[in-house]
């Protein structure tokens, strides 16, 4: 029996708001991490440093994505909807650079010199410094941007930025835009029982399995 529109709306949303909560924890960790890296021996001591910048950094594209592939799935919301359209405007960009990790696979191929960091770069910006991760791999040489100083506004463009394969992701604006969308939504939408728009994982389902041996 198919579900009416309302039921799978309330489905998506709540599927949305935890696609937020794990963006939430993203990008917690990438602030944590960014400013452990500032401090190279903390690096020589705690190389998994690093790994948590990029787990989170990667992490959130994945999730910037998975969150917009939900909203845009809620027919209760015309498409033409001021907010949406801003939405999608901000994903724009992160689509593209998902697009590109998931068939990196054809430029890597090519015969052509990898200079770039295929892992991509992380930049951040603290106390009008601005650094740049990246990973270290066996290149002889390779340049990249790192993030754009407005001389206008006497401002850096964003705090955070990864680049990777040539497409630049400013991740605290998008994830400043896919929070502006939500508040906008909380404030669209009455849900009964109204705890399901509580900001809050919920009681995890967990269930477990196993074979035992006749003796």
């Amino acid at each position: 029996m198919k579900r009416n529109p309302q039921e799978k709306f309330v489905v998506l949303y709540d599927t949305a708001k935890k696609c937020l909560l794990i963006l939430d924890h993203l990008y917690a960790d990438l602030e944590n991490g960014t400013n452990q890296a500032r401090d190279a021996a903390k690096i020589k001591k705690d190389p998994s440093i690093v790994i948590s910048i990029y787990i989170s950094a990667l992490g959130l594209i994945d999730y910037f994505h998975r969150v917009y592939e939900v909203v845009s799935a809620m027919t209760l919301i015309r498409k033409d909807q001021p907010e949406l359209k801003k939405l999608t405007k901000a994903i724009a960009p992160v689509k593209e650079c998902r697009n590109y990790m998931q068939h990196m696979r054809g430029d890597l191929m090519k015969n052509d010199s990898i200079d770039y960091p295929i892992l991509g770069a992380i930049s951040w910006i603290h106390e009008g410094r601005n650094y740049t991760l990246f990973s270290n791999q066996a290149t002889q040489s390779f340049s990249l941007p790192g993030i754009a100083y407005d001389r206008f506004t006497e401002n850096y463009v964003c705090k955070y930025q990864l680049i990777v394969g040539g497409h630049e992701i400013r991740l605290d604006t998008v994830y400043g835009e896919v929070k502006s969308f939500w508040a906008w939504l909380e404030k669209s939408v009455v849900i009964e029982p109204s705890h399901i728009k509580d900001y809050a994982w919920g009681n995890p389902m967990i269930i477990y399995s196993e074979f035992k041996k006749k003796t």
